[in-house]
């Protein structure tokens, strides 16, 4: 990726002279979209797609116009997350080194693992963030992962806090707590963290989005 954008809303893509129908105009794409979806994966933009794949923008009106073409960009072999529900048109995150992009990519222009690839231990470990909020993750002697979240609203003065050790399972770990109201969904996908909670566990300030690893710490009190 050359040009990191944060989008706005769906998506037109116009490939070798084709243009691909619009089926995105009504759907949203974006941190709570892609993390929230029930078929998250990860991918990778084939080697065929030219030396620049550009995304579409995440906004009213696209995909169709001739305006919804964004000036972010990525190249053959880059690793995305993807919502694997659309039929012509997926919702894409893509991390940058500073930032991150949604927007929207033909299907055909992706490689999508199938299924998602199993996790290690050392994948999840260490301090995992987005924006404001955290997630840090260390193991114990028993072989489980612990899991501390904290997820602030600053404009509302608003905390959320989850905590829990869990064992993972593929690539993912879900905790049940509060007689199952509470569920806390933790998807590891290309490097990178979707959580989902329910609204039992959170007041005015969510967890849901895509985190990034900041740190490989395994030991938490080195995060405070």
């Amino acid at each position: 990726m050359r040009c990191s954008l944060r989008l706005a809303r769906a998506a037109l893509f116009i490939l070798g002279g084709i243009s691909l129908p619009s089926e995105a105009a009504a759907e949203k794409c974006d941190d709570f979209s892609l993390s929230t979806s029930s078929t998250p994966k990860a991918g990778t933009v084939k080697a065929d797609q030219g030396p620049r794949l550009y995304f579409q923008r995440v906004e009213d009106g696209c995909p169709g116009g001739d305006s919804c073409k964004a000036k972010a960009y990525l190249v053959p072999g880059d690793k995305v997350v993807l919502d694997d529900t659309g039929k012509a048109w997926l919702c894409v995150y893509f991390q940058g080194p500073k930032r991150g992009t949604f927007g929207w990519l033909p299907r055909t222009a992706l490689k999508i693992d199938n299924p998602p690839a199993t996790t290690r231990k050392q994948d999840w470990t260490g301090r995992w963030e987005l924006a404001e909020n955290s997630i840090v993750i260390d193991e114990r002697k028993d072989g489980k992962l612990h899991f501390e979240g904290v997820a602030i609203n600053s404009s509302e003065f608003g905390l959320s806090k989850f905590e829990f050790d869990k064992s993972i399972k593929g690539n993912q770990v879900i905790d049940r707590s509060f007689g199952g109201q509470c569920i806390v969904t933790l998807r590891l996908i290309n490097g990178l963290i979707l959580a989902e909670t329910t609204s039992y566990c959170v007041g005015v300030a969510t967890f849901e989005g895509v985190y990034r690893r900041m740190t490989l710490t395994t030991d938490p009190k080195d995060e405070r």
